[in-house]
């Protein structure tokens, strides 16, 4: 009876992580719209994004002029000020590329925030190179990712399975919006295959 009881809180415990928002003060939970962005061979198929080892060489599509690999969600939710948050979690089944870019929050005249994953399974920013958080993202794991974007503030934190792993306190100024699936970034190239869910956004 001890080891059920301990089992139904763990089980209860973690879907209240995975439904919740990260951080402090009171969250209004929005639903925005999105655009799906196929780009060079990347292919989005419900919540499973897959990129093959090398971009097709199409420049066709949104978002698609450099000829990267991308297949992605673009949220419809471009912002100026106030405080967002991103909710979701994502799980690797393959992977044999480097560089790959997973979430971002992305300016519509600069490249921000690119969340991307090692084959070690580190979590790493790409602008800046630090590790996130070190071999939680190997294949077949499951990582919950909650970001916060105080647009007033110019802070930026990236919560990983609940715990607070990366702070920007100079975040710049733009017009930002949301974007999850799989993209390589300068020098990155596929395989690979991941699929995310449970998503959510909140603002203050």
């Amino acid at each position: 009876m001890i080891v059920k009881n301990v089992l139904l809180a763990i089980v209860a415990a973690t879907l209240a992580l995975a439904g919740s928002p990260a951080g402090s003060g009171k969250w209004t939970e929005v639903s925005p719209s999105f655009r799906v962005q196929e780009c060079a061979g990347g292919k989005a198929s419900g919540d499973t994004f897959t990129l093959p080892k090398s971009p097709n060489g199409s420049t066709s599509g949104a978002g698609c002029s450099n000829g990267h690999l991308r297949a992605e969600r673009r949220y419809v939710n471009d912002y100026t000020s106030g405080v967002h948050q991103f909710g979701g979690e994502f799980k690797i089944t393959s992977l044999t590329g480097t560089h790959i870019s997973l979430k971002q929050t992305h300016g519509v005249d600069i490249t921000y925030f690119m969340l991307a994953v090692k084959s070690n399974g580190d979590i790493y920013s790409i602008g800046d190179g630090k590790t996130i958080a070190s071999g939680v993202a190997k294949v077949g794991d499951t990582v919950r990712i909650n970001t916060i974007h105080d647009a007033n503030k110019k802070t930026y934190s990236v919560y990983v399975n609940g715990k607070e792993s990366y702070t920007d306190n100079n975040a710049p100024i733009d017009t930002f919006y949301d974007k999850f699936g799989a993209y390589t970034a300068n020098s990155g190239s596929g395989a690979i295959t991941v699929t995310w869910s449970d998503i959510q956004f909140w603002t203050q």
